[in-house]
């Protein structure tokens, strides 16, 4: 009977490996026709997304992607390697006219002058071999090719972005780019001052000029406005060729500060390295235009010390960081039906102003059919700093009286009233009536500050990251005015830490205990059920 017993264990054991390995060979099978991964990433890093899908989905043409990689890649590079086969591989499955390959030029003459004319560089990296350190060379770039078109991505040096960076590119190649022009001639931050931190991202998915409104007639071919915090005021050609252009249907970002620090004896810029700021109204005549929208952009400076975060300031001479509460920090909320905000968890507002709802918003109130967001504001314990005042290293901020909640922008879409609407009906023909109303919804943001995006920002995000996220939300609202938003989630797209939230040191104490002690003592705890269990079925068997 043992004998019996002993067969009969055998036999299964052996059908059980056999169905096991011929699992193992159906599955391999299947996958190399199928594509799939399970990914747990909160950004889906290692998943192409919808929006570059779709792209690909809509090629007009075949579209080919050379990715020049060396076989004998060094570690440090392979995972590198992998992450982008699987990613074009992605594209392929999505497009029957999406087509790739993989070459290795080695040591072929020919395939590296082909590389060459891709303007794919060799990576150059420090590699240990033979117990010393040696400087090696691989390839691992991409090369794009559309009709005559050739564009590439020299070096891919990380994962972070690449999905950004092929799809912009595909973009780029296939589709007309829309037209963004940043207003000029009132002392405006534009790609050329200001935002020229923004310049290249933007071109890479805009065609992107300027236009000084007071002097020229804003072009047809523009899709968007950016004004980016006029200093000067605008004169009455100027408002009504900005009245004029959003009565076409088309958006605009607008960007006014309602009060700027300037230098004694100098002009009011938002940061000039002296040591004594003058606190002064900025009027750039837009109020018309604005409040006739229902936006009103007030003369103060928001002062939240709840908020505070650091910024630069000149002490003794010398530019320093320090905590105030000028610098407002704000942690912003996810929208599902606005990308303005998709990958901005938080940035910060220097000497901003608040945004109040007036007119046809007064209350928060869009009209039938439109939709209002508000897109930052400080927290319940911020004031409002108004008048004329000067600071140094040595002024004492008094806190305002009235407390409260105050907005720095609003994204608006939805119909819009003339401006220069006239009041009595005109005996004009209707050819030569100016609109007095857009011809279709607008996409409008209005934000109480312009240097959240500026370049002394963004400089500041080396050392202090969430400085970066302004040009970000500058950059995503240009997209959405320009209703060309398909690549915003991408750019959000990037591994980042997720801290678990704590409400106390206890729990904190409990959670980090819990992974020292508690993984541990719970894998004993199974392997003791395990053994009971095991050995009650030998004792059976036994009986």
């Amino acid at each position: 009977m043992g004998a019996d017993k002993k067969k009969a264990y055998a036999s299964n054991a052996l059908l059980y490996g056999v169905f096991i390995v011929g699992a193992v060979v159906v599955v391999n099978l299947l996958s190399t026709r199928v594509f799939g991964r399970i990914d747990l990433t909160e950004n889906k890093m290692y998943t192409l997304s919808q929006p570059s899908k779709d792209l690909v989905k809509k090629l007009p043409d075949y579209f080919t992607v050379k990715a020049f990689m060396s076989k004998d890649l060094p570690p440090e590079l392979t995972a590198i390697s992998r992450y982008v086969r699987d990613l074009i591989d992605e594209y392929k499955a999505s497009s029957s006219k999406f087509r790739w390959e993989a070459i290795d030029p080695g040591s072929d003459k020919k395939l590296e002058e082909e590389a060459n004319r891709c303007k794919v560089q060799k990576v150059q990296i420090q590699v240990l071999r033979n117990q010393k350190f040696e400087l090696g060379e691989y390839y691992l770039g991409l090369c794009l090719e559309y009709g005559t078109q050739v564009e590439s991505i020299p070096q891919v040096a990380r994962t972070e972005g690449l999905e950004y960076q092929i799809s912009s590119l595909i973009k780029r190649m296939t589709q007309h780019k829309r037209k963004v022009a940043f207003t000029t001639g009132h002392g405006e931050n534009d790609i050329n001052t200001g935002f020229q931190s923004l310049k290249q991202d933007l071109e890479q998915e805009f065609e992107v000029t300027t236009v000084n409104p007071s002097q020229a007639e804003i072009g047809k071919d523009i899709d968007a406005l950016v004004v980016g915090g006029p200093k000067q005021a605008f004169d009455d050609k100027g408002r009504k060729e900005l009245d004029k252009f959003l009565m076409t249907g088309k958006g605009a970002v607008i960007l006014v500060d309602g009060m700027v620090m300037g230098s004694p004896g100098g002009g009011m810029h938002g940061m000039e390295q002296m040591q004594i700021k003058m606190a002064q109204a900025n009027d750039p005549q837009l109020s018309k235009l604005l409040d006739v929208y229902g936006f009103k952009i007030d003369q103060d400076f928001v002062f939240d010390p709840q908020a505070a975060m650091a910024g630069p300031v000149e002490i003794n001479g010398r530019r320093m960081l320090a905590t105030a509460p000028f610098f407002v920090g704000v942690e912003t909320e996810k929208m599902p039906d606005l990308s303005i905000l998709n990958g901005v968890r938080g940035l910060v507002f220097p000497f901003a102003s608040s945004v109040e709802l007036t007119g046809p918003l007064a209350g928060g109130k869009p009209p039938a059919g439109a939709k209002l967001w508000k897109l930052a504001s400080s927290t319940k314990e911020a004031w409002k700093q108004t008048g004329f005042f000067v600071l140094s290293a040595q002024t004492k901020i008094e806190p305002g009286k009235e407390r409260g909640s105050y907005a720095f922008g609003y994204a608006y879409q939805g119909p819009l009233k003339s401006a220069f609407a006239p009041a009595a009906p005109t005996n004009e023909s209707s050819a030569d009536k100016p609109p007095t109303e857009s011809v279709k919804p607008v996409r409008l943001v209005v934000m109480g500050d312009s240097d959240f995006a500026s370049d002394d920002n963004v400089q500041l995000a080396r050392y202090l990251p969430f400085y970066g996220a302004g040009a970000q939300l500058l950059f995503n609202a240009v997209s959405w005015t320009v209703e060309d938003e398909a690549l915003t989630p991408l750019r959000a797209k990037n591994m980042t830490p997720r801290p678990i939230k704590v409400s106390s040191d206890a729990t904190a104490s409990l959670i980090q205990f819990g992974n020292v002690l508690g993984l541990p003592l719970a894998f004993c705890l199974f392997g003791l059920v395990r053994w009971r269990v095991r050995r009650s079925a030998r004792l059976r068997q036994k009986i």
